[in-house]
């Protein structure tokens, strides 16, 4: 029997799981785009928004969430260098004017400039991803040539001490989803790798109904095309060793085709036994089966999947939304897609009830939508609440509407300083970022 005493005591409670929450918590919004990350344990999510520049009188943005694996260090590195290295290769590449101030290369001239085409910018964007990418196998290869000279752990070791974040660049890895954005004539360009998404939300000419769709591919061993992709460019005999067991991880570890680092994947396996074994992981046991089964290297690259949106196709009263969301939101999404579904089977009036087909319409109808805090089992006082943050309200709806239970508890041990293993799915939680991008709202 609850007294006015208990009652007090699970407010209390509450208020400080809701505190809690938000020490996990990174957000902020301004005039066209807001983010909200909530860090899991440990944290391997970065996240880039640029600030504006000016290229042959047009403004560009180029925003983007990196989900890193066997550790942070790939996602950290692209999160910091990606974008800036972005900008100087565009303004080398496309600049018609000095004033960027950016020098040009000896051999182009203004009249030679590159068109700023649908066309030109998407293939610069794969070749700018490609290149970035080959730059962290190409800082391996220059401090170990011969891998395979290296027989003495203790040379192996010392290598290795002197060169940790080299190597762990290229032994970790990471997704993008990204957008390079023309502000000034609305032009988009959809830039991934991996299986983190960009969304494009709009609504209909009347009513408030959003339509919402998947604007990238994923490229995992679940997507068909990725999967014989993958399997067509090595020899027959290997397609058991590729997918153990039938699964869709390569050598039953990674579930990415296309990624930055992963070089265990690209290299020979005499990187894997002189460096890459040497860092440690979380994911130790991909060390041991690519030792196994790394017969016909690459089983994975960072060739990008390069999509153009011309934005100017919708109209403001379409209320046209861009989100760029890391797999963790993906999860929940499915995650209350299928307790919805559940429902519908066991309701007799089934009928009445709207079942979402897929996890990106859930994320579309829920965009835009204030959670209510007082249905919530972690409580959020009104002043600690972002006003107007798309990206926080998808994220806390979706975790208190999905895992309430699992986050309730997460936060709690979080609280006593026990944190969470890799291996613990009681209470690991997956880091979740989000960005929402509004088009029209600069202008």
């Amino acid at each position: 029997m609850f007294t006015a005493s208990s009652l007090d005591d699970l407010d209390a409670n509450l208020e400080h799981l809701g505190r809690s929450f938000l020490n996990k918590c990174t957000f902020t919004n301004d005039t066209s785009i807001d983010y909200a990350q909530f860090r899991g344990t440990p944290n391997e999510d970065r996240f880039a928004i640029s600030e504006d520049w000016r290229l042959n009188d047009r403004v560009w943005q180029f925003l983007a969430v990196f989900d890193g694996h066997g550790g942070s260090t790939t996602a950290d590195y692209l999160a910091k260098h990606f974008p800036s290295n972005l900008r100087r290769s565009m303004e080398r590449s496309f600049s018609s004017s000095p004033e960027s101030g950016i020098p040009l290369p000896s051999s182009t001239s203004q009249s030679s400039a590159v068109p700023l085409t649908a066309k030109n910018v998407s293939e610069f964007l794969k070749r700018e991803v490609q290149w970035f990418d080959e730059e962290l196998g190409h800082a391996v290869k220059a401090i170990c040539p011969h891998p395979e000279n290296i027989n003495d752990d203790k040379e192996a070791y010392a290598l290795y001490e002197a060169h940790k974040e080299v190597i762990a660049r290229a032994r970790c890895g990471s997704t993008m989803a990204g957008i390079l954005v023309d502000k000034t004539e609305n032009k988009m360009w959809v830039c991934c790798v991996g299986d983190s998404s960009v969304v494009l939300s709009t609504k209909a000419s009347t009513g408030s109904k959003r339509t919402t769709v998947l604007v990238n591919d994923h490229h995992t061993g679940r997507t068909p095309q990725e999967y014989h992709r993958v399997s067509m460019a090595h020899p027959s005999h290997e397609r058991d060793n590729i997918w153990l067991d039938g699964e869709d991880r390569i050598f039953g570890t990674l579930s990415m085709t296309r990624a930055f680092g992963d070089f265990m994947f690209k290299f020979p396996t005499s990187f894997t036994t002189a460096l890459f074994s040497k860092f440690p992981s979380s994911a130790m046991r991909s060390v041991e089966t690519v030792l196994r089964y790394n017969w016909t290297p690459p089983y994975v690259t960072s060739d990008p999947s390069v999509k153009f949106v011309d934005l100017t196709m919708f109209s403001k009263d379409m209320d046209p939304v861009v989100v760029i969301y890391t797999d963790g939101l993906e999860t929940l999404a499915n995650g209350l897609l299928m307790s919805l579904k559940k429902k519908s089977v066991s309701d007799a009036t089934s009928g009445t009830l709207d079942v979402l087909p897929t996890a990106v319409d859930i994320i579309g109808t829920l965009l835009g939508r204030r959670p209510d805090l007082s249905m919530s089992s972690i409580t959020l006082s009104v002043e600690n609440f972002p006003e107007n943050n798309a990206a926080f309200n998808l994220t806390y709806e979706l975790l208190c509407r999905t895992i309430s239970d699992k986050l309730r508890s997460h936060l709690m041990t979080e609280d006593n300083a026990v944190s969470p293993s890799i291996g613990d799915e009681d209470l690991y939680i997956d880091d979740i970022t989000v960005i929402v991008f509004r088009p029209f709202t600069h202008q």
